[in-house]
């Protein structure tokens, strides 16, 4: 998704009037492209500031938004942008995007890894706004859903069709909100739920067993009345930060 695929404009309305923008001082979006979310959030008077990498589309919004006395657009990769350095005039800045779906997960580890913004409101492939929102013991649940559910809330707000679309994609769409909490990302916790969910066929102790030892690992499950037969699957988000606490 993203740029090659133009979002109907009702549909782009309608996400926006699901945002809540009014109750936000600023937006930062994310891969802007032909500026279809951009022409009505300006409409806020709002502080915008857009992050777009293709140069030529960046010299495209410039021009189209050059009358917007609140327009500011960075002609970079976003990975590489601080967003707490770009949010800090602002007390509740929200964070918009229809991104290109490759690079979703990164984008949404990158939100999670700053503590300013609070909201991020993003259009995903259905099977990876699944897996983000899946619950303990689902098969869409993994270390993905576990690290961003112990950062953040996840909420699905609308399903887009492929029909929503110019061209229409091959996948299924759906915008979500990721609310953040103030827990400080934990690189050594991300780490650890990579290993727990390395091989779902496996139980969390032979997942483990060649990073802690043995005893450690069933001695942490029998502390939190677990079966040594768990996987990774069947442990809500804090029941994992709780097991790596332990070991």
């Amino acid at each position: 998704m993203g740029q090659n695929f133009l979002i109907d404009e009702n549909i782009a309305q309608k996400i926006i009037d699901l945002v809540h923008i009014d109750e936000h001082d600023a937006v930062i979006e994310i891969g802007p492209g032909g500026g279809i979310l951009t022409k009505f959030i300006v409409l806020y008077n709002k502080p915008l500031v857009v992050v777009e990498l293709d140069k030529r589309l960046a010299e495209a919004l410039t021009k189209q938004f050059k009358d917007h006395k609140h327009f500011m657009l960075i002609n970079n990769d976003v990975l590489k942008v601080n967003l707490e350095e770009i949010t800090k005039p602002y007390a509740s800045p929200i964070l918009l995007s229809n991104l290109p779906y490759s690079i979703s997960s990164p984008m949404m580890l990158h939100f999670i890894k700053q503590n300013k913004i609070k909201i991020f409101v993003c259009m995903l492939q259905k099977e990876m706004a699944d897996r983000v929102s899946a619950m303990p013991g689902t098969k869409s649940y993994n270390a993905l859903s576990a690290l961003i559910q112990w950062h953040a809330s996840v909420a699905k707000m609308m399903d887009v069709s492929p029909n929503s679309f110019d061209p229409p994609p091959a996948v299924n769409s759906c915008v979500v909100e990721i609310q953040r909490n103030n827990r400080v990302f934990n690189e050594k916790f991300a780490k650890f739920l990579k290993i727990c969910f390395a091989f779902k066929r496996k139980t969390l102790v032979n997942n483990l067993k060649h990073h802690f030892l043995l005893g450690s690992i069933t001695n942490s499950l029998n502390a939190m009345h677990k079966n040594i037969n768990v996987r990774a699957e069947e442990l809500s988000p804090t029941e994992l930060f709780n097991l790596y606490e332990s070991l």
